[in-house]
């Protein structure tokens, strides 16, 4: 009985340690550009495709926890991307920080709707009022809600992936290091009760 116990421990272990296949939400058609009709990506793996008319993607994606949220974008095109809150307040974006012509963005958010827009480059965050932010960098101040995101020139076509990854910003210690802690600290009550 404890062979077949520490058998199936072991078995849980290393099933425990592996990482599962990644699933990956793929764009359903031809994603809409303006936030209010993103698409609700379900993976944290997002895989598009940018065509001629293709002003650009949105899509909406719902984090459970805060922390700091990377977003990674690779293909055939040269990337573009921009995060957006739940309020379509553009926040940050990137152009190139990847590798090559990928872009790379990391940004600290709360639990909550966030969206997040990709296109070829140059693509550019819209207001109601026609302000353009060039979804670069951080976003100005006051810079308002955005309706739409849109490439300002010749659109290059392509497939990309977009992967995004939480980091939390105050990670849980895990139970052995609580443990050591605990075993720790009833030493040195041991060794104050030993010495009074």
């Amino acid at each position: 009985m404890n062979s077949n116990l520490c058998i199936f421990s072991m078995a849980l272990m290393l099933a425990s340690s592996m990482s599962p296949a990644q699933a990956a939400y793929m764009e359903l058609g031809d994603a809409s550009n303006f936030l209010a009709s993103a698409q609700m990506a379900t993976d944290s793996v997002i895989q598009g495709n940018i065509t001629e008319a293709d002003e650009g993607d949105v899509y909406k994606v719902v984090f459970g926890t805060g922390g700091t949220l990377s977003i990674s974008a690779v293909g055939s095109i040269d990337a573009q991307i921009g995060l957006f809150d739940a309020g379509f307040n553009a926040l940050a974006g990137d152009d190139d920080s990847g590798s090559g012509l990928n872009a790379l963005l990391s940004y600290a958010i709360n639990a909550g709707t966030y969206y997040i827009g990709i296109g070829d480059f140059a693509m550019f965050a819209i207001t109601a009022s026609n302000q353009a932010w060039s979804m670069d960098g951080l976003a100005p101040a006051g810079f308002g809600a955005v309706s739409y995101i849109d490439n300002q020139t010749l659109i290059g076509t392509g497939a990309y992936t977009l992967s995004l990854s939480m980091q939390p910003l105050n990670p849980v210690p895990e139970p052995a290091s609580l443990a050591l802690l605990g075993i720790g600290l009833a030493g040195l009550g041991m060794l104050r009760r030993k010495a009074g």
